[in-house]
């Protein structure tokens, strides 16, 4: 594995993350940051060492993709205080992929949120070109920085965990970043939201499928990913020079629920930090870091964290499962000989 990751290394100077996905590390100096009582259960693991926002306990996919590279952890955009060599998180806690003055319009509130008016994923795309521009001014033309551009590893996490995200602004994504000289795409679907706490709460009891998780919301996840991976496909047909990578998070989670015990989890369903709501630790109006909260002190036995968001030791499968598992098409190992020349 090892030596696999060493080649990985070489595909780039930086890796760039246009996500919006609720689990990635947010822009430290962004506004709506959540309170400090509400953050204080997360990233609380012992072997975190991670700076800035996550919501999780400890370590997410990307950061373990990172220490896998040997590479510091991603440093938010708006963290004026670092140089991007190696690469720069355009990620957003709660982000939405509806225009940024919706919610204000029509006095939508979303309690489930710490901000009333999340940040648009056009905001993160703002900031991209930003970055762009940014070293421009620092002496390299346009073709320079569509050459590093191409250089690099863009990562465009699950769209559509906190408001659907349309297939078509997940492919317009994936093209506006092909387009600006982008060689190397990591798209993810969307986990299988059926089999969360929050959603179980939310759903009849009658509605589970084998596995106790929510059947008529998987079975919407599921049609979204198989559509997503044939426009993907489609999309890499006109764009030869490019490589478009698909991680089918959906699978991957499922293998693990189905064989939680050997991962050791004992709590596939309930959340390790929650008001104590039975079965899943889980209520809407009383989330984690809210009063009357709290955080069971063996995490490493559940899956979930907060009803919403996984676990760090969830994310290490997962990391396993995508780059070493089979769980990503086409495999990393086939990125590394593209950008090699060999594919």
């Amino acid at each position: 594995m090892s030596n696999s990751y060493y080649l990985f290394l070489q595909i780039s100077c930086f890796i760039l993350l246009l996500s919006l996905s609720p689990s990635y590390a947010h822009n430290k100096s962004d506004k709506s940051k959540p309170p400090p009582a509400a953050w204080s259960p997360y990233s609380s693991s012992k072997s975190s060492n991670l700076f800035g926002y996550r919501l999780s306990n400890g370590h997410l996919v990307i950061d373990f993709l990172c220490e896998a590279l040997h590479i510091p952890h991603l440093s938010a955009y708006k963290d004026s205080s670092t140089n991007f060599s190696n690469g720069a998180n355009f990620a957003i806690i709660e982000s939405t992929t509806l225009s940024n003055n919706l919610f204000g319009h029509f006095n939508f509130g979303n309690p489930l949120m710490w901000k009333q008016n999340p940040k648009s994923i056009l905001t993160q795309l703002d900031w991209f070109d930003s970055f762009v521009g940014e070293r421009e001014r620092k002496g390299k033309d346009e073709d320079a920085c569509k050459s590093e551009v191409g250089k690099a590893l863009f990562w465009i996490g699950e769209m559509g965990g906190n408001d659907y995200a349309p297939i078509d602004h997940i492919c317009t994504l994936a093209l506006a970043l092909l387009d600006k000289g982008a060689k190397f795409l990591v798209v993810q679907g969307l986990p299988p939201i059926g089999c969360l706490p929050l959603q179980l709460i939310t759903c009849p009891s009658n509605d589970r499928d084998q596995n106790g998780c929510s059947a008529s919301a998987n079975l919407v996840i599921k049609g979204h990913n198989d559509l997503l991976q044939q426009r993907l496909d489609e999309i890499q047909i006109h764009y030869k020079d490019s490589m478009i990578l698909y991680i089918d998070y959906y699978s991957a989670f499922k293998t693990i629920l189905e064989k939680h015990q050997q991962y050791q989890f004992k709590e596939p369903f309930k959340a390790c930090c929650g008001s104590g709501g039975v079965p899943f630790n889980n209520l809407p109006n009383l989330l984690c870091g809210a009063f009357g909260t709290s955080t069971y002190r063996d995490s490493s036995t559940h899956i979930n964290f907060d009803g919403v968001h996984l676990i760090e030791n969830m994310h290490l499968h997962l990391f396993d499962l995508f780059f070493n598992q089979g769980f990503c098409t086409p495999s990393f190992v086939d990125l590394i000989k593209k950008k090699k020349g060999q594919f």
